[in-house]
């Protein structure tokens, strides 16, 4: 693996990461195909790429998260203490069902395109089910622990190749009638400690696998890449209304799954 190879999955991995579309499955993709990686070298570059966008999420949420960790000790703060036992509660959730998976998830290959379209369905139909409603203008949802551990559940599922995390998180919030933007937002800080958990377990599982020169070129650019395109989806999120953008999401998901499909992924 060049340096050149692993910048192109590396912005490849920013650009996807927060899309309700599969990274790994993208990174995962480019790999197989247009580099002929073979399967177990690609999952690994295709899981550790994702520490260049926990970099990216820590620094662009940093302040958030200094806010949450320090709630702790502040006695009028409840909104970040209610924000922290959602998202620690939803990832020890995610632990319980995605450490088993990701043990076995070197010795299987399941295909990626039918869970990526079917993901796509679901955030249409979360789009028409939840128009009506959102015309009303419904009062922003308060965090709740039921919410976390259905979310938590969901997000763990995202391990097996094929299952976008975001794209999971997200309908799975909307669903729960969560706004757009928060629903962005809830994802984003979910995916923090999943993803740093996961970047320990992956020298434990894959004892061969090696952080070379390449490896840290590739972090920082799906880093600087994956920083960029937070902000952006943000930006969305405030600017599209709850229907359209849904629906354009659903639609593009489905789209790649078609892609998938198409290269028999």
């Amino acid at each position: 693996m060049d340096y050149i190879q692993v910048i192109i999955l590396g912005i490849i991995q920013g650009v996807t990461e927060w899309l309700p579309i599969s990274s790994q499955a993208m990174v995962f993709l480019f790999s197989r195909l247009f580099f002929n990686f073979e399967h177990v070298k690609a999952l690994e570059i295709s899981i550790w790429l994702h520490s260049g966008t926990l970099l990216a999420a820590v620094v662009y949420f940093r302040q958030d998260i200094y806010r949450i960790l320090i709630s702790v000790f502040k006695k009028n703060s409840s909104d970040k203490k209610n924000l922290l036992i959602f998202l620690s509660l939803a990832t020890v959730m995610t632990g319980i069902i995605a450490l088993p998976l990701f043990l076995f998830l070197f010795w299987f290959e399941l295909p990626e395109a039918p869970f990526t379209i079917i993901i796509g369905l679901f955030l249409i139909i979360v789009a028409f089910s939840q128009k009506k409603s959102r015309d009303l203008k419904i009062i922003e949802k308060s965090l709740n622990i039921h919410d976390s551990l259905i979310v938590g559940l969901v997000q763990g599922l995202a391990v097996l190749p094929g299952f976008s995390r975001s794209g999971l998180t997200i309908a799975t919030l909307l669903f729960q009638k969560y706004s757009l933007k928060n629903a962005f937002y809830l994802s984003f800080l979910m995916s923090i400690p999943i993803i740093f958990l996961a970047q320990i377990v992956l020298p434990i599982v894959q004892k061969e696998f090696i952080i070379s020169s390449t490896m840290l070129v590739g972090t920082l650019t799906a880093g600087i890449v994956g920083f960029i395109t937070i902000k952006s989806l943000l930006k969305f999120a405030e600017k599209f209304n709850f229907f359209k953008a849904t629906l354009i999401l659903g639609i593009l998901i489905i789209f790649s799954g078609i892609i998938l499909l198409f290269f028999n992924i």
